[in-house]
């Protein structure tokens, strides 16, 4: 893009070296992690009884929740490209410790290196993602991203496999250099990846009281949580199975590293395999529900085999299912149960239920294991089995009421219009949409269902709407007349009839045509947009075709961006982009509002950044005169509306300005443009001058040129140029910002 940094080949060779460092720092981290992993439980197993497990496990989960939240303050503060180097720096240090003191105190060794591994495990890879997140741009760099989530997928089968092999060649003392060495490597591959790409301010941590406030009384949320506890319980007891059988075959520790070295890369292969072939395939044909329960299921039916045979094969069979369907089926669908969330009850709650409910499961199932341990006399595998059945079965139970929580949050969302919509050929790779992801039919019905319920909630009583009456115009007399009555109700004028219509039970997306006028009626417009955007996905077409037809009212077609929005269906970015085109600025400055709230909710939507350069430089290139005088002519905002993502602009600025600011904030740092913006404002002559430097640093020149005289400057200045990141911290040190 030609906003970029000022010389873009050094940029782009700085952006292939990141890469590299990132796909090597990948690699080496999950393998490490994989390889660390073997290593711990074979130290432990060669120096403690298999009993003592839940116990290790219990503390390791305890102090693992300390550990995040400091990471989390740390990572806040600092940032991940400064935090995870430092701890990586640490790891590598603790692993030399343990190698010094192997020979003299063996069994403290087990001991530390299970906390170490609970308190570096999550954190350091959570971290290296992060770092990766900030550095590469996902909205240009898609492919980039891929490319090191695949070298991690590969780095964990390496781990594996070369745990076996060295254990094999060197004793388990050595293998603690050999982790160490390669958190040594890391931490110059990490910070070789880089800085964040954009600045950004600094926000305060959210309140942990007020997160579990939110938590304790949301019932969706709530059912979330039980969920991840009972994931976690099922994994502490069939881990245990696992742990407990194989060191009684493998007394050996050599053996032991080797066993699990192997066991951990081919579950990897196997989770790769399944989320690559059946991921996506299970999730459309099936739905969401039907995709969670199989974890569940699958340990209740190979659980009970085990408990019937109890032989070696069947234990790794056990734990190996249970592993691949979480880490592949059902961690994909439970990401999916936050979408119907809105971002203000989501981002407190979400690291409570990832990573705090996971450790409570750990803790409780270690708790119960430590019980069942204390009263069985004989052999504890067969009753650890059989125990984790029947948590595989009550997991299947909050499955089936979790789904029912998921349809009736998705509907609430759905009729708010705080979520996004998107069409069933427009599957995301990142999941975000669930009418996409869970598009079985049965799905679809349930929630046009809750949909009239909540219309009968919201009207008070409307026409009983029968079990078996489609959603669809089926070509019968009696359903033909309901289409008939509705289409007359519609173009009446009658308010009163309209709203009835609106509420009633018959609607269907062949009514679009008649709806999208209404959009113009103040008095029923907010009721004609809530129906007109759960059809959205159905009508992407029809709604294009009206925002640029001439004959439908200009307050209409004004309206519609904010009902294309809520479905990020390419096909949906596309008419809003072919809208930035049109002769009436009312037009094109919704749709730019509508674009920049939809960026705002989803960086990762793809936009055409030419077109909308194009857009700005065909806007700058307008007479003073009709700069200054544009007038919306109509309110177009409707009480309801999306929270903004457009620039917020002072009284002083105009339509203009802030259309062409609004559209500057798709393709460049929205934060660093506002700063801009109040500093150029601002009055203050320094301030003025850095904002002006900065939009010389990073706007196109035809943009530049063309917008310069609106802000009341002649042309460009000649300045020694500096870095954009350099001109934002100057900013923010002499903005006063509220």
């Amino acid at each position: 893009m030609s906003a970029g940094p000022a010389d873009p080949h050094a940029s782009a060779a700085h952006g292939r070296a990141a890469t590299a460092y990132a796909l090597a720092a990948a690699t080496l981290l999950i393998a490490d992690q994989v390889a660390g992993k073997a290593t711990r439980d074979a130290v432990f197993l060669s120096h403690f009884a298999a009993t003592a497990l839940p116990r290790i496990v219990m503390l390791s989960a305890l102090v693992s929740m300390g550990a995040v939240v400091l990471a989390s303050r740390l990572l806040a503060a600092h940032g991940p490209s400064r935090v995870i180097p430092a701890a990586l720096a640490l790891s590598a240090a603790l692993f030399g410790c343990d190698w010094l003191i192997y020979d003299e105190a063996p069994r403290l060794v087990a001991i530390l290196l299970y906390v170490q591994q609970g308190i570096f495990g999550a954190v350091l890879i959570s971290g290296f993602w992060s770092v990766v997140n900030e550095r590469f741009d996902p909205h240009s760099a898609k492919q980039t991203i891929a490319r090191i989530a695949a070298a991690a997928t590969f780095g964990g089968v390496v781990g594996g496999l070369v745990a076996g092999k060295v254990a094999r060649s060197i004793d388990v003392q050595a293998m603690l250099i050999v982790l160490g060495a390669i958190h040594v490597v890391c931490v110059f591959l990490v910070r070789g990846i880089g800085e964040a790409v954009h600045q950004t301010h600094p926000h305060a941590p959210l309140g942990a009281v007020a997160a579990l406030k939110t938590l304790v009384t949301h019932r969706y949320l709530r059912e979330m949580a039980w969920l991840m506890v009972l994931a976690a319980m099922l994994a502490a007891l069939l881990d245990y199975a696992l742990k407990s059988t194989a060191s009684a075959r493998l007394p050996q520790s050599g053996d032991l590293v080797a066993f699990f070295g192997q066991f951990y890369a081919g579950v990897g292969v196997l989770t790769f395999a399944v989320q690559w072939l059946l991921g996506q395939r299970v999730l459309r044909r099936f739905g969401l529900g039907a995709t969670l329960a199989v974890m569940p299921a699958a340990a209740v039916l190979s659980g009970l085999l085990g408990a019937v045979v109890a032989r070696w094969w069947s234990v790794v069979l056990v734990r190996g299912l249970q592993v691949v369907f979480a880490n592949s089926f059902f961690r994909s669908a439970f990401e999916l149960l936050y979408t119907p969330l809105p971002p203000f009850t989501k981002r407190p709650t979400k690291m409570i239920i990832d990573v705090a409910a996971d450790r409570l499961g750990d803790v409780i199932g270690s708790g119960v294991l430590i019980l069942l341990l204390a009263t069985v006399t004989g052999p504890a595998l067969g009753p650890v089995l059989a125990l984790s059945v029947i948590i595989a079965l009550v997991s299947l139970v909050v499955v089936a009421r979790l789904y029912r929580g998921y349809i009736a949050q998705l509907a609430a969302s759905l009729r708010d219009g705080a979520i996004s919509l998107t069409d069933e050929q427009a599957i995301d790779a990142t999941t975000r949409h669930i009418l996409a992801e869970a598009s079985a039919a049965g799905e679809r019905e349930q929630l046009y269902a809750k949909i009239w319920q909540m219309k009968y909630e919201r009207y008070g009583a409307v026409p009983e709407r029968g079990a078996g009456t489609p959603v669809a115009l089926p070509g019968n007399a009696e359903l033909a007349g309901s289409f008939s009555r509705a289409v007359a109700d519609l173009l009446s004028g009658d308010h009163t009839k309209i709203k009835r219509c609106l509420a009633g039970a018959f609607m269907d997306h062949r009514l679009a045509p008649f709806l999208v006028p209404l959009l113009g009626v103040d008095l029923v417009a907010e009721d004609v947009r809530m129906e007109l955007r759960w059809m959205a996905p159905s009508i992407i077409g029809q709604l294009a075709d009206a925002l640029v037809d001439p004959d439908v009212p200009l307050v209409a077609r004004q309206r519609i961006p904010s009902v294309l929005e809520v479905t990020h269906n390419p096909r949906a970015v596309a008419a809003l982009l072919m809208g930035l085109a049109e002769e009436e600025f009312n037009i094109r400055y919704s749709c730019a509002r509508a674009l920049a709230r939809m960026s705002a909710r989803d960086p990762y939507m793809a936009l055409d950044e030419q077109v909308v350069l194009r857009a700005v430089e065909r806007e700058v290139r307008i007479d003073h005169g009709t700069w200054n005088s544009r007038d919306l002519k109509y309110q177009i905002d409707l009480p309801l509306d999306l929270a903004a993502g457009t620039v917020q602009m002072e009284p002083q600025f105009n339509y203009s300005l802030e259309y062409v600011f609004t559209l500057l904030g798709l393709v460049l740092d929205r934060d660093a443009l506002q700063l801009s913006l109040q500093a150029m404002f601002s009055g203050d002559r320094v301030q003025r001058g850095t904002a002006l430097e900065y939009l010389e640093n990073v706007l196109p020149e035809e943009v530049l040129h063309g917008l310069w005289p609106h802000l009341g400057e002649s042309t460009p200045a000649a300045r020694p140029k500096r870095s954009s990141s350099d001109l934002i911290e100057d900013l923010k040190r002499r903005v006063q910002r509220p």
